[in-house]
């Protein structure tokens, strides 16, 4: 992704920041959403499905990976906040690396802080890079999308133009690398069902379905 195509996202998000800020009193930060997934169970069309329903920006692993890479863009996500809230997120990427066992690198700090800097910012749902475990469970909800072997592998060969049995030996590469990026980075089994508020399956429920209990979990865990 370009980065001129992440300017334009960044840019976006900061007007919803700045609507939520408008008025008089200044009103505490929107919840966000975490979303962990499996390869290909459908959890990017159906955060953007919800992110549209919220009026929220969505931001997935390239957008956070292209961040992490731009110092000019880094910056435009803290823009605007006060000497307090950005105690509170030094803070809280600190203790991230002092408590939760994060494997501290370079790389991972800074993805550490920008999903840490979007999630208390707020309005937003996040696609991967460890947002379920970074983020504070009291203003985020933390979803798990799922879908059985076979579906999700008959959606990768679809999307990437390849056979059954190529798609089969890719996507179990895939589940392998992602539980080792957990393991390896978190500590953490990401499919572990005690990390999240919710699980939905794509394939039982289907995408739009999947969307609703999302939409209706939030809103009933944030009702304000």
């Amino acid at each position: 992704m370009a980065s001129h195509s992440v300017n334009q996202i960044v840019e976006e998000q900061a007007r919803r920041w700045e609507r939520v800020n408008q008025g008089a009193a200044k009103r505490p930060a929107k919840p966000c959403v975490a979303v962990s997934r499996l390869p290909y169970s459908g959890a990017t069309e159906l955060a953007q499905k919800l992110a549209i329903r919220l009026d929220y920006g969505v931001f997935g692993r390239e957008i956070v990976d292209e961040i992490a890479k731009s110092e000019g863009i880094g910056k435009d996500l803290v823009a605007g906040l006060d000497e307090h809230v950005e105690t509170a997120i030094d803070r809280h990427v600190l203790d991230g690396f002092r408590h939760r066992r994060f494997n501290e690198t370079d790389y991972l700090r800074e993805t550490v802080r920008i999903v840490t800097t979007l999630g208390m910012r707020g309005q937003t749902v996040i696609i991967g890079r460890g947002s379920a475990s970074i983020l504070p469970a009291e203003s985020t909800l933390r979803v798990m999308v799922v879908s059985p072997f076979e579906a999700r592998r008959d959606r990768f060969a679809k999307i990437r133009a390849v056979r059954a049995d190529e798609a089969t030996e890719r996507l179990r590469r895939e589940d392998e690398g992602r539980r080792e990026f957990w393991k390896h980075n978190f500590s953490v089994e990401h499919v572990d069902p005690g990390m999240y508020d919710l699980a939905v399956n794509t394939t039982t429920l289907t995408i739009d379905g999947a969307v609703d209990l999302v939409e209706a979990a939030f809103r009933r865990r944030f009702p304000s």
